[in-house]
């Protein structure tokens, strides 16, 4: 029986029309985007937050459609500066109502297109803010569940965001990384320490693996953390990406593991 995973990818992060930036970039960026679909089943799509506007998600969304996959929204704080991964002290009705303008931009684009948004992951420093601040996670859920109570949330593997999100309604898809580190507790190694990102697609594959075969992984210090996954993330920005994609498909396929989005 051929085991299966989801793999994801974060998609649609151009640079808005505020940098001014041409048009032959923009068309390179969803070129990109467009390739790298072929090796993976669910995306998020950057909905304004930190980047994306109205032809990046429409662009990314018709594209993922075109191609079977999942989609979801990718939410972040609203930091364009700092690429969402900063972050804001903002008081959380202010957060609340940025992200619901986020989310719903991107879901009344999909609705437009005749499509329909899965789930909801956050992106960057609100990602991980959520796992140390219950009352930010909880207005996070609550958001999401307000917009359209049929959304998950995507959120980091092995945290309490399922239980919250189980108490209040809410499906959760649990995340792991196959191109990021973690530490003992479980989080992800902040990115600005050596080693935090593997960039080598065997490693990363070998990451995967171990997630299946053994539900768990290995920390930056050498020790294994119990960790089960719904999905997996292989992130569009790690350098030389879609040689990192398609390699780590490859080597799946090689060991019978099947790239197939859940529910």
């Amino acid at each position: 029986m051929q085991r299966s995973i989801d793999i994801n990818c974060d998609m649609g992060e151009w640079e808005t029309s505020e940098t001014a930036q041409t048009a032959q970039c923009r068309q390179s960026r969803a070129q990109s985007d467009l390739e790298l679909m072929s090796f993976i089943s669910s995306c998020s799509i950057a909905c304004g937050g930190h980047s994306g506007d109205a032809q990046s998600m429409q662009t990314t969304l018709r594209n993922a459609v075109a191609n079977g996959l999942r989609v979801g929204a990718h939410p972040a704080y609203p930091d364009k500066i700092d690429f969402g991964r900063r972050s804001l002290d903002l008081p959380l009705d202010a957060l609340a109502a940025s992200l619901n303008l986020q989310i719903s931009t991107l879901r009344a684009i999909a609705i437009n297109e005749g499509a329909q948004l899965a789930f909801v992951k956050p992106h960057g420093a609100l990602y991980n803010d959520m796992v140390s601040d219950r009352l930010l996670a909880d207005t996070v859920i609550q958001t999401v569940k307000a917009i359209d109570p049929t959304l998950a949330l995507m959120g980091l593997a092995g945290s309490y965001l399922k239980a919250s999100c189980e108490a209040q309604g809410v499906r959760f898809i649990a995340e792991a990384f196959a191109d990021r580190r973690y530490n003992d507790d479980g989080q992800l190694t902040p990115r600005n320490l050596p080693g935090a990102v593997r960039e080598s697609p065997q490693a990363a594959t070998q990451q995967i693996v171990s997630l299946l075969e053994h539900g768990s992984v290995v920390s930056i210090n050498g020790k294994s953390i119990p960790l089960i996954a719904d999905s997996i993330c292989v992130h569009s920005d790690t350098p030389g990406a879609f040689e990192h994609v398609a390699t780590i498909n490859t080597l799946l396929h090689h060991r019978n593991i099947g790239v197939i989005a859940g529910r």
